[in-house]
């Protein structure tokens, strides 16, 4: 099976999950992204994204559809994730094509502002990550392609290799979903419940 086939595969597997046991969740996941969705994102990075990026993308453009703004003091918008959106372990949301845009944007200027240019690479694209702190998982699109390594990043920390693919990471989450566990990868010692129709992890 190729890569872009076993995201596929897993990500159906955990949408179903979520329609049938968290339909709040569910219901945060946003319609798939369009032709016009993807060429945007294409053309701010530079570069196409990864094939397995654009197939993810295209089933889902990302899990904010109940997020929100409020105004903020001074001016400016402060966003307002809503708790569906969390869907990933460690209260992490699925970035759509707009959020990738806004926090790379974001990353880049950080690390212009410190002249650090390992802090963040144009290849590097956030694809999820939480909602109120710079945590989570990036592919690194410098090989063009089919595939992509997945980085994890922390505020702090320089992101690192800890995954060779987006199925390693998706995969192991659609196993514990359906089968309660996944021996031997990242979501091992992971569990999924159910409260008031949102998935929450422990463990």
């Amino acid at each position: 099976m190729s890569e872009v086939a076993e995201v596929l595969s897993a990500w159906n597997r955990i949408v179903r999950w979520l329609e049938a046991n968290a339909p709040v969740s569910a219901q945060a996941l946003r319609p798939p992204a369009t032709n016009e969705d993807i060429d945007r994102l294409n053309e701010y990075l530079g570069f196409e994204i990864p094939d397995v990026l654009d197939a993810w993308l295209r089933m889902n453009n990302g899990s904010t559809a109940k997020d929100s703004t409020a105004p903020i003091s001074g001016g400016g918008m402060a966003l307002i994730s809503h708790a569906g959106s969390l869907i990933f372990p460690d209260g992490e949301v699925f970035l759509g094509c707009e959020e990738i845009m806004r926090r790379h944007d974001e990353y880049l200027h950080i690390a212009s502002s410190i002249d650090d240019e390992d802090y963040w690479k144009r290849s590097w694209i956030p694809v999820v990550e939480k909602s109120d702190a710079p945590y989570g998982f990036l592919l690194d699109a410098e090989r063009r392609g089919e595939s992509a390594p997945v980085l994890r990043f922390g505020e702090g920390d320089y992101p690192e290799v800890c995954l060779p693919s987006l199925s390693g990471l998706l995969c192991p989450i659609a196993d514990v979903l359906e089968h309660g566990e996944a021996a031997g990868s990242l979501m091992a010692y992971r569990r999924a419940t159910v409260t008031d129709g949102r998935i929450e992890w422990a463990g």
